[in-house]
């Protein structure tokens, strides 16, 4: 490596080391305030929630066309609803359901959440970590790799269960109003992590043959 990607490295690496540090020291700050003092009091919870027009299919498609044909007549900009965001407060009796309501929800940031990017950050901070002039293939990088890919993977898992058990939550709650969908924060990524978990994996195994043939070629030697 030359000077130019060495340096590189080396402030990618006390980067993502203070993004850790800085990770570590939110993710302390949640948990305390989710265990010992809760924004909200005694058994009510805020959940973010998404509401459906009163519409049906039929009624949403009409509404839609109408606004095209007349945007059409050079009139103005139309704006057809299709759902509202609210926040939703309400009691829950269940510790257990309550106490993870309160972690799941954003408020500002999940805990899981909180915890993937921190995870995430400490991988690549030792993968970086490890890679030194003239030694490209360090072999607990080839760990860390398919960690970093399963981590990636089980965003999107956390976030399809997640998704599922508060939908199920919120249309089996008594006192939560009716048509109303979970708000998650885990699904904004442009391409999708399951997707990149299975690249990482991938190129983890190409790393692995690199890390073979590194050694091989030190024994040739």
């Amino acid at each position: 490596m030359n000077r130019f990607t060495t340096g590189i490295i080396t402030v990618l690496r006390y980067l993502f080391l203070v993004v850790s540090v800085a990770g570590t020291l939110a993710l302390a700050f949640y948990l305390y305030r989710a265990f010992f003092m809760p924004t909200q009091p005694g058994d009510i919870i805020t959940l973010n929630v998404r509401q459906r027009p009163a519409l049906d299919w039929e009624a949403e498609l009409g509404q839609l066309q109408t606004a095209r044909q007349q945007l059409t007549a050079h009139d103005s900009a139309q704006l057809v609803p299709r759902s509202s965001s609210f926040v939703l407060v309400q009691h829950e009796p269940n510790a257990v359901r309550r106490l993870a309501l309160r972690l799941i929800n954003p408020e500002p940031q999940s805990v899981p959440r909180v915890v993937a990017a921190l995870l995430f950050c400490v991988l690549v901070y030792r993968i970086l970590r490890d890679l030194r002039p003239g030694q490209p293939f360090a072999p607990a990088n080839v760990r860390r790799l398919r960690w970093l890919g399963i981590l990636l993977i089980g965003c999107d898992v956390y976030y399809w269960t997640a998704q599922w058990w508060l939908g199920h939550y919120l249309a089996t709650a008594g006192s939560a109003p009716s048509g109303l969908t979970p708000v998650m924060d885990f699904g904004s990524s442009l391409v999708a992590n399951w997707l990149i978990g299975l690249l990482l994996l991938i190129i983890a195994t190409g790393y692995q043959r690199g890390v073979e043939l590194a050694e091989d070629a030190e024994f040739t030697v």
